[in-house]
């Protein structure tokens, strides 16, 4: 047998049992999406694990921080106004740009030398792709059948998660060779790559439909009408909280506290990206047989994790259950959110329930940074900060308990048994 022949049966296999059986126009966009997923990892880990620490020691204060993990989350407050623009744009057209513009950004952080500077490009960049978040929803819903989008989806990302495996440690080394000035644009040149790799999906919307939502009062009315979706959105909301009231201490404990170097840095990165590897098999095997709710309230208990390790760490080794939870946490919220939305919204709303979730991670992650500053200016020591992150993150756990969700698999949206999820991630049918 040819070495060509044996190569294409190994990954014919490989493929088999994590994707399950494709057919064959599925398969293509799969391998499309793949392709795109690996460039993306490669621009992933040269720049977003060591952004905030290279503006902790560009000078950057907790206050600027907190301020930048606040500006983050701004795209995801304006997603409603992409509903409005895709009313006349096809959806991939809408993508492409702001993923070409927020990415192309890095290529200026050659010229870079103030954390202001710094801090600007990584807010539009993030301001941009979280914006295109309910399109890319709505290409996810089309391009995959719902039996088995969490398998295809875990597939996509498990080979970006490798890739960033694999490159995290080297970039790490690199930064303390190079600098930010050489890494970030190289992996600037990878991020536009994988947006051209992103423009071969086809996908044929047809005529373009006129949308349900024509203004952002309609976006109102399906939270005023939508019960089960706002339970969802204050639990969402809570969880959110708990996660990110910490989030601008992690570098003042890795710089200040544990005086980490890049490398450090790096292995901590390398455990994450390994459980977050790893995980993808379990959350996307979970999404097809129990949804998308049941993983995002998963997480939402795995996450106390995180601010506990960094109250107590001492040592570098101490944060290794932080990078695993983070690892665990961060595969399961990307497939998560996404099924989650797809799942509970009104099949023919799927965009627009998406940019409702989207806004209000946004809000969530504006308000966060805010408290945070202002319990440190009224003296609130960081251990009241961690604690109150566990706190948040245990009432967005049992608020998920609280919200129904259709069974996976069952298309139907007004006559569908649901599920409630109990203590401890038990399920019960309810009454219809």
């Amino acid at each position: 047998m040819k070495a060509t022949e044996l190569l294409n049966r190994t990954g014919m296999w490989l493929e088999t049992a994590l994707a399950g059986s494709l057919s064959p126009a599925v398969r293509r966009v799969m391998h499309i999406e793949l392709s795109m997923a690996l460039a993306h990892g490669i621009f992933y880990a040269c720049i977003i694990p060591f952004t905030q620490v290279v503006l902790r020691r560009l000078g950057a204060s907790v206050d600027m921080l907190a301020v930048y993990t606040a500006l983050l989350f701004a795209g995801s407050v304006f997603t409603s106004f992409s509903i409005v623009l895709m009313r006349r744009r096809r959806t991939i057209n809408i993508i492409v740009f702001c993923w070409l513009l927020g990415r192309s950004l890095f290529l200026l952080t050659a010229f870079v030398t103030g954390a202001v500077q710094l801090m600007a490009i990584g807010i539009v960049f993030w301001l941009l792709e979280a914006f295109v978040i309910p399109a890319y929803t709505r290409v996810i819903q089309k391009i995959y059948p719902e039996s088995g989008r969490g398998k295809v989806m875990s597939t996509v990302r498990m080979g970006r998660v490798s890739m960033i495996l694999l490159v995290t440690p080297l970039a790490g080394w690199a930064m303390d060779q190079v600098g930010y000035r050489v890494l970030f644009p190289i992996g600037a040149v990878f991020g536009i790559l994988a947006t051209y790799l992103f423009t071969r999906i086809e996908l044929d919307e047809g005529e373009l439909p006129p949308r349900q939502t024509k203004a952002f009062s309609d976006l109102w009315q399906i939270v005023r009408t939508d019960r089960n979706f706002t339970v969802y959105l204050v639990s969402y909301s809570l969880f959110g909280l708990g996660g990110l009231l910490s989030w601008p201490l992690f570098p003042v404990v890795q710089v200040d506290r544990l005086q980490l170097s890049y490398s450090d840095i790096g292995l901590l990165g390398l455990a994450e990206s390994v459980t977050w590897l790893f995980s993808y098999l379990l959350w996307g095997r979970m999404i097809d047989k129990r949804g998308g709710l049941f993983v995002v309230r998963a997480i939402s208990a795995i996450s106390i994790v995180t601010p506990l390790t960094y109250m107590w760490a001492q040592n570098i080794w101490m944060l290794l259950p932080s990078a695993i939870a983070r690892g665990l946490g961060m595969a399961g919220f990307e497939m998560g959110r996404i099924s989650a939305g797809i799942q509970l919204a009104d099949p023919d709303r799927v965009t627009e329930y998406a940019a409702i979730q989207s806004t209000v991670v946004g809000l969530r992650g504006l308000v966060a940074p805010i408290i945070t500053v202002g319990l440190l200016r009224l003296g609130a020591p960081h251990s009241a900060i961690f604690l109150l992150s566990v706190l948040f993150s245990l009432l967005g756990w049992f608020m998920f308990g609280r919200v129904e969700a259709p069974t996976p698999g069952d298309e139907g949206y007004s006559e569908r048994q649901r599920l409630r999820y109990r203590w401890p991630f038990r399920r019960r049918i309810a009454r219809v």
